[in-house]
């Protein structure tokens, strides 16, 4: 009896596997911040304590900026997305990241995991709310009402629970555009990230 499998090759798969490990190795912040492999896992959380309060002065701040230099950090803060996206994807699609060879208990492993996911994403909302801020700062007309500070994180909110109200709705096409990159990462955080959560939280 032949015992050997037929190895299956899938195009896509492997060529996202390949971008996403292209993109762990020059695009994200780690690669470039923590040099030193001794707690590794201490100082990626100090990385994400920093950039979040970053973030959150940008927020604050944002309408008092030059429009070069508001436009500029908006663009810079793309990266943060682009690097929830990445990790999460070679950690739970992959299961390639550094937590699943580090970490020894299964618990601590599942408790760090959702402690850094709970960050990332209010990291992305505030990123986000950061470009509609933004965005209906350059145009006005881009959302039909005013976004202040707090109205650009409730409407950020509200589009990330999907739950719509309609106070605040995007006029311009691209505030459209923004809006619906918005939802698509809200359905891959919801497939992807928090059935991997689950699955490692409670893995024994």
């Amino acid at each position: 009896m032949n015992q050997n499998k037929t190895q299956h090759r899938s195009i896509l798969v492997n060529s996202f596997s390949n971008f996403v490990e292209f993109s762990n190795k020059h695009f994200t912040l780690a690669k470039y911040l923590i040099k030193d492999e001794r707690d590794v896992f201490y100082r990626i959380e100090k990385m994400m304590l920093w950039t979040m309060v970053i973030t959150i002065i940008i927020q604050l701040t944002i309408h008092l900026m030059p429009v070069w230099l508001a436009i500029t950090l908006a663009i810079l803060l793309a990266q943060r997305v682009f690097e929830f996206v990445i990790v999460y994807a070679r950690n739970f699609i992959f299961g390639r990241g550094r937590v699943f060879t580090d970490f020894k208990d299964a618990q601590q492993q599942g408790e760090w995991l959702i402690m850094m996911f709970s960050l990332n994403i209010l990291q992305v909302l505030i990123i986000y709310s950061v470009w509609y801020r933004l965005l209906s700062i350059l145009d006005p007309q881009a959302f039909l009402g005013k976004l202040t500070i707090l109205n650009s994180l409730y409407f950020t909110v509200v589009s990330f629970l999907t739950v719509g109200y309609g106070d605040i709705l995007p006029v311009s096409d691209f505030a459209k555009i923004l809006v619906l990159t918005q939802g698509v990462l809200t359905f891959y955080t919801l497939v992807i990230v928090v059935n991997g959560l689950i699955s490692i939280h409670f893995r024994k």
